[in-house]
This record gives structure tokens, C-alpha cells and sequence, in this order.
């Protein structure tokens, strides 16, 4: 996290953010999103695979943020992804395991 000092007071980007109205809510960025989607191809995830994560978890990357809702995924955003992969599986394939492994790589990012 990024701190400015003035004076003797060190204060970080999410006070900041806070003062200024805008999120501080921890989030995975696109940088961080790309990251996890190399630790899948470690992980043995095939590119299909990766193509279905990238379609329920990467519009969040293709569209402008704001102050307010700056770009990426929040931990809640996630979470609600997860329980959505765990109630459809005929939707999308993924087993247990896959999906386990894709909340465990995505959640370490936040």
C-alpha cells in the first residue's frame, strides 16, 4: 500500500480513500487477475479451462472504474462467482477440485 508522509503523520491510499469518498475495499486488479491466471496454467488448468474463468470472472476487467468502484474483483464479488460455480456445475464443468482451486488462487490476490 502506498503511504504518504507529511510532517510526522503517515497516511495510507485507503484513508486517503476513505476522506475522498472513494473504495477502499480490497480487491483483485487486473495485474493481480493475470497473475492468478498464470498460477492456473501451473495448476495444470487447461486453456479452456482458463477461458471459462476468464468469462465469469473478467468482464469486471473490461469495463471503466470509477472513484466509487475502481476496477477488479472485491472479496464479496468472489465469493458470490464461487457460490454460483458450486450451484451450476452442469454450466460450466468444473469439479469440486477445480473450483476449490480457482477460489483458493483468486482469494490469495485480495
Amino acid at each position: 500500500m502506498a503511504k504518504f508522509t507529511t510532517g510526522c503523520y503517515n497516511i495510507g491510499m485507503g484513508l486517503l480513500n476513505d476522506w475522498f469518498g472513494g473504495s477502499s475495499k480490497p480487491r483483485v486488479t487486473d495485474k493481480e487477475y493475470r497473475r492468478a491466471k498464470s498460477e492456473m496454467l501451473t495448476a495444470g488448468f487447461s486453456e479452456r479451462e482458463r477461458a471459462k474463468v476468464d468469462e465469469i470472472f473478467a468482464p469486471d476487467f473490461n469495463v471503466p472504474g470509477t472513484d466509487a468502484h475502481p476496477r477488479g474483483l472485491e472479496k464479496e464479488e468472489i465469493e458470490a462467482r464461487i457460490k454460483w460455480l458450486r450451484e451450476n456445475k452442469s454450466k460450466h464443468g468444473f469439479s469440486d477440485h477445480r473450483i476449490d482451486q480457482i477460489e483458493t488462487i483468486l482469494t490469495k490476490k485480495i
